[in-house]
This record gives C-alpha cells, sequence and structure tokens, in this order.
C-alpha cells in the first residue's frame, strides 16, 4: 500500500506537510476526480461516475469548453497550481454539468476533444466483465459439506502462477465458529459462563 500513496514521503520529509483525506480527488492535481452522472435507465438507484484527469494545462482548457464554463480559463487558470487554489470552483463546474449526462454521453465527448475519461465500473460490471473472467479474477466457492450447501462468489487468488490452482479451496467458518474456542481457550472462561452469556444473549 505505502507504494500507493504517491508522494506523500517527500512531501513529509522536504515540506512538513502531511497530506490528509482528499477522498477521491488527487491531492494537489486539479482537476482530477470522480463525478457524478446521471444513473443508467436500467438501474435508476445505483448511483454512476465518470473519472476525468484534465490536470494538463490544454487538456484543461478543452474540457471547460466542453462544460461550458470557459469563464474558468485564462491566466488565473493558466497553470496546475492556479487551478489547486480554485479545485472546489472547478470541480463544481465540472459536476454540475456531468450531472446532466449519462456516463456513456461523457465519454462519448470527453474522446472527441481528448480528455482523459474513464468509467467508474460497478461490481454487476465487474462480475460480467470478459477480461475478468478469462483471467479468472472471480471464482465459485463451495459453502457447506459434500451433500449439501450452495456457491458464493470470490476474488480468485493472485499473483497466478504456473501449476498452482488459483481455485479458492475454503470460502470460511460459519459465523460464530471459533467463539468457544477463543472465549474458553484464549480467555479462559468456563463453559457455565459461556450457558449464561447465550442464555443472556450476548454470543449466538
Amino acid at each position: 500500500m505505502l507504494n500507493l500513496m504517491e508522494g506523500i514521503i517527500p512531501e513529509y520529509d522536504r515540506k512538513g506537510k502531511t497530506r490528509g483525506p482528499s477522498g477521491s480527488s488527487v491531492t494537489g492535481i486539479v482537476p482530477t476526480n470522480a463525478y457524478p452522472c446521471l444513473p443508467d435507465p436500467s438501474a435508476p438507484s445505483i448511483p454512476t461516475y465518470i473519472v476525468i484527469g484534465a490536470n494538463g494545462d490544454s487538456i484543461y482548457n478543452r474540457l471547460m469548453q466542453v462544460v461550458k464554463r470557459p469563464d474558468l480559463t485564462g491566466p488565473s487558470y493558466e497553470q496546475n497550481h492556479h487551478r489547486v487554489a480554485r479545485q472546489v470552483e472547478i470541480e463544481r463546474a465540472i459536476s454540475d454539468w456531468t450531472r446532466q449526462h449519462t456516463v456513456d454521453e461523457v465519454i462519448e465527448v470527453m474522446n472527441k476533444v481528448g480528455v482523459p475519461v474513464g468509467r467508474v465500473v460497478t461490481v454487476k460490471e465487474v462480475l460480467e466483465n470478459e477480461q475478468n473472467e478469462a483471467r479468472g479474477a472471480v471464482q465459485d466457492v463451495w459453502v457447506g459439506g459434500e451433500a449439501e450447501g450452495w456457491k458464493v462468489k470470490m476474488q480468485g487468488t493472485f499473483p497466478v502462477i504456473d501449476g498452482v490452482d488459483p481455485q479458492p479451496k475454503w470460502a470460511g467458518p460459519d459465523l460464530g465458529f471459533h467463539t468457544d474456542e477463543v472465549l474458553m481457550g484464549d480467555l479462559g472462561l468456563s463453559s457455565d459462563a459461556l450457558s449464561k452469556l447465550r442464555a443472556d444473549g450476548v454470543i449466538g
């Protein structure tokens, strides 16, 4: 995970800056964020988002023309450090525009003008993705005994190594499977104490 934290260590080392949570935006690079779109008509209750990365100076200007905010261009927005100081204003302008369009509409327009864009996929799209299926990224795992049980989809095992089956062998124990073992073996409770906890509804 540390390798994914980008510039937090050099920022702290050289500038004494401690970076905090920044949501879906990339700290110090404006605009790069996930923006809300109109929901898919087939699933109107599921929020949809699009990622736009327009932090390049010329790309930013093209984006502002698309979202009909040319007033947010010019010397005060010319370079990234100018835009960082006006991040809230810029992000709001982009969101106001994307909220009026579907993800597919935004992708089509951004591709035409050369603004980097990407869909934020739902878990349904992850499960139905052909590439994920081809790589075995999602596997069906059996839950229960030999006689009866059911299957649950889980992430496959990565990295995939030649000669090693990536299929998960076990979905994990039932809830509460180790309760007695932990409370009696690790915490030293007696069987009478466990019976009382169950009778009182403290444990299942």
